[in-house]
């Protein structure tokens, strides 16, 4: 048929079957004829119906050939086959058993709820022969191998020889043990054609303590290793497992948590991307080989992250002068819970202008003073930080850790939690800066001060004594851990939260008080901007004190005469959370 013609409409169809019935009916309601006139009549019939007969086929034709137009004028069928072999490939990787629906919107097909679920590759060999044939001449498609998803015997089988991805997660409680353990003898076979290698297991005494693998085009290596679960507290201690890996291999993304490696120099890792490490005891690196590995990855490390890592440093290493470190890639940077000394040494030689999340703790208050000064060691970080805290679009937190004695500044621009691997968005911004505090009260009075002084004006939170008050160190009621008079100093303040009593008590004599301001000298209300007291864990708090306090700073909303001055009552109302005001 030629390529112009055009599909009859539904109308033109319609009109030629009844003209072609209407010719059969009209033959047949016609009088008795002769002989001749039989046969002519005959053969007029005959040749309607071979008319009609191939009409009906020659719509079918069509009707094929339009279908497979259409089908095949889909964009999916007119990428260059590498390109679609990837789209397929990245829908075989984020596929998860329990989503509802798929990752590409082209192909979503709500999930059965029946059992055995069908594995994605299946699945997509079923939408077209295209498929079936990319799926199965394709041995990179079946590359990416993940425990309790895949059957992994056939993905080793029909990977051919590609470079392998291994996730295998024992958190997420699919399988048992032993099936796992199955798992891990098939793809250790394999361990040459290793491109990524991703674990999250238990360990034990008797289990996984020493890991060796020969596997040279390794570049994402991820190991997470928990205690078993029913473990005794004495087992709870940063053990780590040890990793011997020979081949050298160009590692990209190094993320180990409670996993050690037996030898660092096995390791190229001048093209590092991700550097975590993570209560790492057995096998951390020395602090000079950190150094080295800093260096040598200077260029391409855009993430570093070290906590609780049992550096092995010699007193030599602690005489050195700062050598500075340019990491101009570096995104995103945490510390905490390092060797004495570290942190600060680390925080004074490390320069990365464009750092886009930050966690950093263990400085002291006194390092808050003239944090942009050249005086300052530390003064090349700050000019980093206090951007990232004036520039962020959400609010800013302050929290009196009574129970870690440490006072922490964070605010957060993610809608979750950051995760370091794979690779996560780094556009994201993150700060979480704290400091020591031997002496609460002093270093919540640094903290604020620094805050003024930079004119870093976000809505704030108060966390008066911590997120979570330690039940092992509970808050006195009658010791004072927030020197309520800094209130003062923050209008800003949209949210306060407190856990002991003098501390409450003390928030709501300041709040319930004009007090005059240091700036413009007018008499008024500290924290205008306040919506909220969440005292919920505060023992001996009254309906009593509450209502002191609304009438203290609202009463009947009419202006208050003080010293001479008028002074406007605020609105709306503050809301104090505490199960006794909804008991009343």
């Amino acid at each position: 048929m030629p390529a112009h013609l055009q599909p009859p409409s539904l109308d033109a169809v319609n009109q030629a079957i009844s003209i072609l019935l209407g010719g059969v009916q009209a033959v047949g309601t016609t009088s008795e004829c002769n002989t001749d006139e039989c046969a002519t009549e005959s053969s007029e019939i005959a040749e309607l119906e071979l008319a009609a007969s191939a009409i009906h086929d020659e719509l079918l034709r069509r009707a094929a050939l339009l279908k497979r137009r259409a089908s095949h004028s889909q964009w999916i069928y007119r990428l260059p086959p590498e390109v679609f072999a990837e789209i397929l490939m990245l829908d075989i990787v984020t596929s998860d058993p329990a989503e509802k629906w798929r990752r590409i919107p082209s192909f979503r097909r709500k999930q059965l709820s029946t059992q055995p679920k069908i594995p994605r590759r299946t699945e997509l060999c079923h939408v077209s022969h295209l498929f079936l044939q990319t799926i199965l001449g394709t041995p990179r498609l079946w590359s990416d191998i993940q425990w309790g998803r895949d059957d992994y015997a056939l993905c080793l089988k029909m990977s051919a020889q590609a470079p392998l991805s291994i996730r295998c997660s024992e958190f997420t409680g699919a399988g048992s043990l032993a099936t796992t353990d199955e798992f891990l003898r098939a793809i250790w076979e394999n361990s040459g054609r290793w491109r990524t290698l991703s674990l999250r297991l238990y360990i034990s005494t008797k289990r996984l303590q020493f890991l060796e693998f020969e596997s040279p085009q390794l570049r994402d290596l991820n190991l997470d290793m928990e205690p078993e679960i029913g473990a005794t507290p004495d087992e709870h201690e940063p053990r780590s497992s040890i990793i011997k890996i020979s081949g050298h291999p160009s590692i990209r993304n190094l993320s180990l948590y409670r996993a050690g490696l037996f030898q660092w120099n096995d390791l190229d890792l001048s093209r590092l991307r991700l550097l975590s490490l993570s209560s790492m005891r057995e096998g951390a690196p020395s602090v000079k080989k950190l150094l080295e590995i800093l260096e040598v990855g200077a260029p391409s490390l855009r993430r570093l992250e070290l906590y609780q890592v049992d550096l092995a440093s010699s007193s030599k290493e602690h005489q050195l002068e700062p050598q500075l470190i340019h990491l101009p890639a570096l995104l995103s940077l945490s510390l905490g819970e390092l060797p004495a000394g570290l942190i600060h040494y680390l925080i004074r030689v490390i320069r990365s202008p464009q750092l886009q999340q930050i966690y950093v703790h263990e400085l002291f208050p006194q390092h808050l003073d003239n944090p942009g000064s050249d005086q300052n060691p530390y003064h090349h970080f700050f000019q980093v930080l206090i951007p990232a805290l004036a520039s962020a679009t959400t609010s800013l937190t302050i929290c009196n850790e009574v129970s870690l004695k440490a006072v922490n500044l964070s605010v957060d621009d993610t809608s979750g939690q950051i995760s370091s691997w794979p690779d996560s968005d780094l556009t994201t911004k993150y700060t979480n800066f704290g400091v020591e505090a031997e002496d609460p009260l002093q270093a919540v009075q640094q903290m604020v001060k620094f805050i003024t002084l930079n004119r870093i004006a976000l809505p704030l939170t108060i966390c008066a004594n911590g997120f979570f008050p330690s039940a092992y160190d509970p808050v006195s009621p009658t010791i004072s851990y927030f020197p309520a008079e800094v209130l003062g100093k923050l209008p800003t303040v949209t949210k306060i939260s407190a856990a002991g009593l003098a501390d409450a008590m003390n928030i709501l004599s300041f709040l319930g008080s004009t007090r005059r301001d240091e700036e413009t000298g007018r008499l008024g209300w500290a924290c205008p901007q306040l919506k909220l007291l969440e005292f919920n864990e505060v023992e001996g708090l009254t309906l009593e004190h509450g209502q002191a306090f609304f009438d203290a700073r609202y009463g009947d909303g009419n202006p208050l005469l003080v010293e001479g001055e008028f002074v406007q009552r605020l609105a709306p109302r503050v809301t104090i959370e505490h199960p006794i005001f909804w008991e009343g």
